[in-house]
């Protein structure tokens, strides 16, 4: 007697579908696939941890390249002048090395003397400040005990100081210098690595590109690196610039520390269109050390100098670099410092401009060749 066989329901067509889709989504081999996601996460968690062991060094070698892009506007304009390239790299290399000189053997010691000058007197002139006009009125009208204050502010950075000598901090300040002193020696020689290998590196980064596109990817990253160097230089000049003006006027209004301001300033002012401004508060406050007076005096004058430099300098140092919208400058400064403090500020404006540069090079005429809507 035979079996009668079971007869199997038909799936409809739809809930066919449904099952094929979901069956593509599941993996084949589910422990398989969970181990390879879980070798993969470690791998991932194991690169970020080394790239934050390595940052230093990371930050060093970008640095350098940061350098050797304002140094390149130099050699190319040497080279204009008849000079071959590789006489106008050690000319500028040997300039560079002498700026280098000039900063470690007369900027450092001045500052270290400057600011040790002003740790010294720092109770006599909070004392003589206590004592001023301006500052009793300020306190009268604040109603608030100011003397109290400030008295409680030292006895915390006293009880801090003592803190981080207990537990150590004198030595970790100590490695502190070591790794400075260090990291700057490695950006000299990065700088001046970069300066004249420039020409190979972007050699080598074209070779990576298909030979039909070389010959373009060639135009657009000279144009990049152009733009950006003329940015980077144009950035380093109006920022010397701005510190000696800054060292002028504080030696002017008899500040104790005129060559710590200017370098505060140079730093600031890197910054561009808002670094002016924040100096502007930073030096004030710092001249009411001396008085409100010179105080006054340093403003006026240093935004005066701000107008000057905005209308007349700026158009004049930054030539035919790349013009980045004011709106996009400050976005990407405030990004940048967010992302990696002030050396983040400094880089996002030229990353802004090569970004603005492959936009308006590659993407814009990219989207201006398409006349017709595509066909469904």
């Amino acid at each position: 007697m035979r079996q009668k066989k079971t007869a199997v329901p038909a799936v409809p067509p739809e809930r066919a579908h449904e099952t094929s889709r979901a069956l593509r989504f599941l993996p084949a081999h589910p422990l398989l696939s969970g181990f390879t996601v879980a070798l993969g996460v470690l791998l991932a968690i194991a690169l970020a941890a080394t790239i934050a062991g390595i940052s230093t060094v990371l930050i060093s070698i970008f640095l350098g390249m940061f350098l050797a892009l304002g140094l390149d506007p130099a050699v190319r304009a040497l080279e204009r002048r008849g000079l071959r390239r590789p006489v106008g790299v050690t000319v500028v290399a040997v300039l560079f090395l002498g700026v280098v000189a000039i900063v470690v053997f007369m900027v450092v010691p001045a500052t270290v003397r400057q600011i040790s000058a002003a740790v010294n007197a720092a109770p006599q002139t909070i004392a003589a400040m206590q004592q001023a006009d301006w500052y009793i009125n300020l306190e009268r009208s604040l109603g608030v005990d100011l003397e109290a204050v400030i008295a409680d502010g030292l006895q915390s950075v006293a009880s801090l100081s003592s803190f981080l000598a207990i537990s150590g901090g004198v030595l970790r300040v100590g490695f502190g210098v070591v790794g400075a002193v260090s990291s700057f020696m490695m950006v000299v020689v990065l700088t001046l690595y970069f300066v004249s290998s420039l020409q190979a590196i972007k050699g080598a980064l074209a070779s990576l590109v298909p030979l039909y596109r070389r010959d373009r990817f060639t135009q657009l990253l000279d144009e990049i690196t152009r733009s950006v160097g003329g940015v980077v230089a144009g950035g380093i000049t109006l920022s010397s610039i701005n510190a000696a003006v800054v060292l002028v006027l504080q030696l002017a209004v008899g500040s104790s520390t005129p060559v710590v301001l200017a370098l505060a300033a140079f730093f600031i002012t890197l910054v561009p269109m808002i670094g002016s401004v924040l100096f502007l508060v930073v030096g004030s406050v710092a001249t009411l050390f001396v008085s409100p007076l010179a105080a006054l005096i340093f403003a006026i004058a240093y935004l005066a100098y701000i107008q000057v430099e905005a209308y007349v300098i700026t158009p004049r140092v930054m030539g035919k670099a790349v013009a980045v919208p004011g709106v996009l400058v400050i976005i990407g400064a405030m990004i940048g410092a967010t992302l990696m403090g002030l050396l983040g500020a400094l880089v996002a404006i030229p990353i802004t401009a090569s970004v603005l540069i492959i936009i308006r090079q590659v993407w814009i005429p990219r989207q201006n060749s398409q006349a017709t809507a595509p066909e469904d």
